[in-house]
Order: C-alpha cells, then sequence, then structure tokens
C-alpha cells in the first residue's frame, strides 16, 4: 500500500509522530505545505524557503535534519506555497505541482488533515482514494464563518471516508451533517511525545499555573482570570501564566491578578525550548474552555505528563478523565474552576500520581501513537477493498448494459 499524507506545520506535533509510525507499517510519504506564515511553528522550523513555489525533497533544508529520529526524510517533502494569500495564482501552481507529482507516485491512498482551500481545490482531483481526518469537525463558536462553512460543505460533497478523533465528535458529525455510519471512522490522538527532545528553555517564574496555546474567545481565558483572582487570595504565592498569541478579546486589567502581579502575560509566539519549558516547570495546565472538539493543548501538556483542570466541553472528559489525568469542571463555572485549581495546589501527591497515570498510559497500549497508527492503515484498507468491490460491481454493471444491447 503507497500512501499520501498530505498536512501543514500546524498539525506537526501530532502528524510527525503518526507518519513515523505510519512509514513502520506502510510505504507512506509525507507532504508539508508550507508558507511564509507557518515555516515557523511547532516542532518546524524552515528557514531556507525559495521564492518559487513548487513540491521540494526535505533533504533540500538541512534545518530539518534532527527529525530524521522520528520520520523517513527520503519520503518526507516540503511544498511550498510562495504567494501572501491562500487564492494567489502561485499557491494555485504548488498544489497542483503537488497533485502532479502524487499522480506519479501512483499512490493508493491521499490522506488530508484539512478541508481544501481556494486553489488547494486541485487535490480533490484525487478525491476517489482520499480519506480526511476532521481536527475540527464542527466549527468552533470564534470560527463559524460563512467561508469556512462553504469549504466544510464542499469537502463532505465530494469526500467519503473521514476519520473523527473522538466518539463525541464522530457521532455530532453524523447527526449535524447527515452522514452515513460507514463513510465515518474513528481515531484518537496521543501524547505529543516529540515535545520530549526538545531542550527546555526555562521561565523566571515559580509557582505556577499555566494556559497556553492561541488566544481566542471560545478559550475561556477571562474565567480563568476571574477563578484565579480568587485562588491567589487564598495562595498569594501563586501565579497566572498566559501564554501564547492571539488577540485579547476582553479587558484584562479589571482583574486583581493583572494589577497585583499575580498574571504573567506572554502574548505572542512561543517558540518550541520556551513552550517545553513552561510547561515542565509549571503546576499544571488549565483548559477553561467555552467549546472544543478536542485539544492539542492537552496532549501537549500529556507529553510532558502535567496533569489538566479542563472544562466539560467536547472530546475533554474523556481525554482528561476526572481524577486520573486531571480535573473536569463545569465550563462558564468561576466558582467551579476556582475550587479545582485550589485542590490540585494543595494536593501535591495528587498531581503526582496524575503524572503517574499519564506516563504509564501513553507509553505503551491503546493510547500509543503505534496502535493508533495501525487503526489508521486498518481504515485505508477499508477504503481499499470498499472501493475494489464498487468497481467489480461497476464493471459487471457495464458488462450487463452492453448484453443487453447485444
Amino acid at each position: 500500500m503507497k500512501v499520501a499524507y498530505i498536512s501543514t506545520p500546524h498539525f506537526a506535533d501530532c502528524d510527525i509522530p503518526l507518519v513515523g509510525e505510519l512509514q513502520k507499517k506502510s510505504d507512506v510519504f509525507y507532504f508539508l505545505k508550507v508558507s511564509d506564515s507557518t515555516k515557523r511553528l511547532t516542532l518546524i522550523k524552515i528557514d531556507s524557503l525559495n521564492k518559487r513555489g513548487g513540491v521540494y525533497p526535505a533533504s533540500d533544508f538541512p534545518e530539518l535534519a534532527y527529525l530524521s529520529a522520528d520520520i523517513d526524510l527520503s519520503k518526507t517533502y516540503i511544498v511550498n506555497l510562495p504567494g501572501k494569500h491562500d487564492w494567489s495564482l502561485r499557491n494555485l501552481l504548488a498544489i497542483f505541482r503537488m497533485v502532479c507529482f502524487i499522480l506519479h507516485l501512483n499512490v493508493n491512498i491521499v490522506h488530508l488533515t484539512w478541508p481544501p482551500r481556494y486553489g488547494e481545490f486541485f487535490t480533490y482531483l484525487l478525491r476517489k482514494r482520499t480519506v480526511i481526518t476532521m481536527h475540527d469537525p464542527l466549527p468552533h463558536s470564534s470560527e463559524d464563518a460563512w467561508l469556512n462553512r462553504f469549504h466544510r460543505n464542499v469537502c463532505f460533497r465530494l469526500l467519503d471516508t473521514f476519520i473523527l478523533l473522538n466518539d463525541i465528535q464522530k457521532k455530532s458529525f453524523i447527526e449535524v451533517y447527515h452522514m452515513q455510519h460507514k463513510r465515518v471512522a474513528l481515531s484518537r490522538l496521543s501524547a505529543y511525545t516529540n515535545l520530549r527532545n526538545v531542550q527546555p528553555q526555562y521561565p523566571d517564574i515559580n509557582n505556577y499555573v499555566l494556559f497556553f496555546g492561541g488566544i481566542s474567545s471560545h478559550k475561556g481565558v477571562e474565567y480563568l482570570c476571574e477563578a484565579m483572582d480568587e485562588v491567589c487570595k487564598k495562595h498569594p504565592d501563586v501565579k497566572l501564566v498566559v501564554a501564547g498569541k492571539g488577540n485579547l478579546y476582553f479587558d484584562i486589567s479589571k482583574y486583581d491578578i493583572f494589577n497585583d502581579g499575580h498574571l504573567v502575560l506572554l502574548n505572542h509566539y512561543l517558540d518550541d525550548s520556551v513552550l517545553v519549558g513552561l510547561i515542565r516547570h509549571s503546576l499544571f495546565v488549565v483548559c477553561p474552555y467555552i467549546d472544543a472538539t478536542q485539544s492539542g493543548v492537552v496532549m501537549s501538556a500529556f507529553a510532558l505528563n502535567k496533569p489538566v483542570v479542563a472544562t466539560n466541553v467536547g472530546a475533554l472528559p474523556t481525554m482528561v478523565k476526572d481524577g486520573q489525568y486531571g480535573t473536569i469542571v463545569p465550563q462558564k463555572d468561576v466558582s467551579a474552576l476556582a475550587t479545582a485549581i485550589e485542590a490540585l495546589i494543595e494536593s501535591p501527591q495528587r498531581v503526582d500520581a496524575m503524572m503517574t497515570n499519564i506516563e504509564r498510559d501513553y507509553s505503551d497500549g491503546d493510547c500509543s501513537w503505534s496502535a493508533i497508527a495501525q487503526g489508521i492503515i486498518d481504515v485505508y484498507a477499508d477504503k481499499l477493498s470498499t472501493d475494489d468491490k464498487l468497481s467489480v460491481v461497476d464493471n459487471q454493471s457495464f458488462a450487463d448494459m452492453r448484453n443487453d444491447k447485444n
């Protein structure tokens, strides 16, 4: 089986360990679509993109050599998107070159990780052999724009095999988009283990609770700030670190922690070493989300064995497992959030037990990338088997038609 796995640096933290395991089990080619705005994200650091769009072997980028321990770089390609906008002609041509390259490889399966947009519509030339992982099958409340819905609807009409990352997602996806159950397969995320290989840069801060990741209105940061106002009255030695790029959509200056020095705000993109240092040095991580599907933040925290306090939205309860890997609280419930944070601050032994659970359960077994990769291989095999049966039926129908005419 020959597979073309097409993705972007936004998903590199989960793609790289998965692709590495897939390459051990099948003939998998990894295509990474990179633009000027995405060439330096988590795990992907490219300094030598040229101005000409197209498909280039990973060996052309010596700065990616460190990934050779995780994936087969001889089967890894950078798709350079040089245009400033998604719809630019140069990007369209680059995607067309990628599609031609993949057709020349004569792959059996094409695996996408995001609905094609604008010039990426050329990817639909490969649709009959395509499966797609839907990281966010239902758009977040802060991202439900008409254009986003349009791209999703086109994708859902033209493709027929979807991989969802938790059972709650799968049920909602089938109900909202009226999907046939047979079109939707189930997988999961594991801990973003590649972060363990990053040399940490530790912060000059101690004894803090951590929020990290992109800041947007569905993340509920304002509820965390309000909860920490209460926590810091009882535990004045504890701070909150809010780290990540994004617009502050609320008035952060109205919270006591902002004015009395208990809030450390790092409102910018975090380099891998800084992020890993922040996670490793934190007491634990908080995800106070208003809505969510699953969370890469949770899996980044789990990679470094940090428990998570999260809200009961989307699949977060199934990921965090209340009492096992962290604590689950109702969304928008400031009092419950404050109580959960205080409980972990006051019980280091409980935090240690959760860390032990995370380390044990995400190293081997059903939670490991190896097990997940085998499940993906089974999805590929099932699609090929189904398509072969349909082809036999179509050929038989055509033969019957010819016989009827004769």
